[in-house]
């Protein structure tokens, strides 16, 4: 009776032991798919790449992994919508003959449209920038969710000296953006509010602007200038608008 027991309890002890190494070698298989998962989508450009919510894992890695990947997904949303209004045909176009003949005399289309970029972009921007906060990152994961050892992982993976560098440099850059865009769009609503006063005093001929007195010529004219130096200085200029100066 005594050896059977001792077998039993072999038995029992060799299960467990099989139990909880099958646990251990699970476990560190969910680590690695983490791991690699988290490496690719840190290395998709955020501006072309796909980066719906598609979770690999299982348990409490599946938390971290859905909570990172929905970070990238955000910033790369954001960035995504920046983009697309820095290389609007409706914007770059926005001072061109054309346009200007149709939208005059009061440019509300314009001044609609220089709104919705106004907004839209500011709103990406400041996503952004909260997202590069350093509080933001080492927050993305509720601490009562998950054991401090999935915090500790996360940390390893996300919250690196270099990774915060970056962070804090574009956050930089985006305030920056930020606020050379919006320098952008009020010359450009300066002009058309130009144009609007002086409505009677200037018209398209041969897809060129013409004013009718000098001084008004060198008031439009300034004004563009000031906004090319803009677009020259802090943008890539390969998308505007033909040159938009007029003659009288």
């Amino acid at each position: 009776m005594k050896k059977k027991i001792l077998i039993f309890i072999g038995v029992i002890v060799l299960i467990v032991v099989a139990l909880v190494a099958y646990l251990v070698v699970s476990d560190l298989k969910q680590e690695e798919v983490l791991k690699q998962e988290i490496v690719n989508v840190s290395n998709k450009n955020i501006l072309t790449d796909n980066f719906d919510v598609e979770v690999k894992t299982t348990g409490d890695y599946a938390y971290v992994e859905e909570a990172v990947k929905q970070y990238y997904k955000d910033l790369s949303d954001s960035a995504k919508k920046i983009n697309y209004y820095l290389n609007d045909e409706e914007l770059t176009n926005i001072l061109a003959p054309e346009n200007l003949e149709k939208n005059r005399p009061d440019f509300a289309e314009s001044k609609e449209l220089l709104n919705e970029v106004r907004q839209n972009t500011t709103d990406a921007l400041n996503k952004i920038s909260d997202l590069c906060e350093e509080e933001t990152i080492k927050n993305l994961l509720d601490k009562d969710k998950v054991d401090k050892y999935y915090i500790d992982l996360y940390e390893d993976l996300m919250y690196t000296d270099k990774d915060l560098k970056e962070l804090q440099q574009t956050k930089q850059e985006m305030d920056t953006l930020s606020k050379n865009l919006n320098l952008f769009l009020d010359k450009v609503e300066e002009m058309l509010t130009f144009l609007e006063t002086n409505n009677n005093y200037w018209y398209i001929e041969n897809n060129q602007i013409y004013l009718e007195t000098e001084d008004l010529v060198e008031e439009y004219n300034n004004l563009y200038s000031e906004l090319n130096k803009i677009a020259t200085e802090n943008f890539d200029t390969n998308n505007q608008s033909n040159d938009t100066s007029i003659t009288a």
